[in-house]
């Protein structure tokens, strides 16, 4: 079959993390601003049950129109980020990134250097003199410590797979063992 349930499993596993660390870096841009999680889930209610502590914020300046542009960007670029490694990740289904590189397929680096720089090119675009075009998608240009913010939370993902194809590595062998032993007896 082409999607064993360890497969199914690796990617629903993998999939969760995407999902936290895309919510995560978007709720990590409003927790270092001083929004606490209680008046991020009441968004909506900013001005009428609560304010923002810092008397420089605003309400319109936290959640509305261009100011939802930088935390939509770190989510998006993160979720860009990991896909990007997962792909390079999976050039092999079991085997380490650490023992089958990338490298190993000069097309897969192709595949995902192009959409990465488009990424960066649309992140970037004011500075190429088309600031429409980074505007059109709603994006901010990030910071060095966007970047930071942005890696701290993509970078796991290697991790999670890394430790997944351990273990699909470990039930492998496992299956192959039982298998042996059946056919000996």
């Amino acid at each position: 079959p082409i999607l064993t349930k360890w497969l199914l499993i690796r990617y629903c596993v993998t999939g969760l993390y995407v999902g936290i660390a895309t919510v995560g870096v978007f709720v990590g841009h409003y927790l270092k601003n001083g929004i606490s999680l209680w008046e991020l889930a009441n968004w909506g209610k900013c001005g009428a049950t609560w304010t923002p502590s810092d008397e420089t914020l605003t309400c319109n300046n936290l959640f509305q129109e261009s100011a939802r542009s930088l935390p939509q960007t770190l989510s998006l670029t993160t979720l860009v980020v990991m896909e990007m490694l997962k792909a390079l990740s999976a050039v092999s289904m079991d085997s380490s990134l650490l023992h089958v590189g990338p490298f190993e397929n000069p097309w897969l680096i192709l595949g995902v250097s192009i959409p990465f720089l488009l990424h960066l090119a649309v992140l970037y675009s004011g500075k190429l003199g088309i600031p429409a075009l980074g505007e059109s998608f709603g994006f901010s240009p990030l910071t060095v410590e966007h970047w930071t913010s942005v890696l701290y939370w993509a970078l796991p993902i290697l991790l999670v797979d890394e430790i997944l194809k351990a273990i699909g590595r470990h039930l492998q062998c496992k299956d192959e063992k039982k298998k042996a032993n059946v056919l000996h007896d």
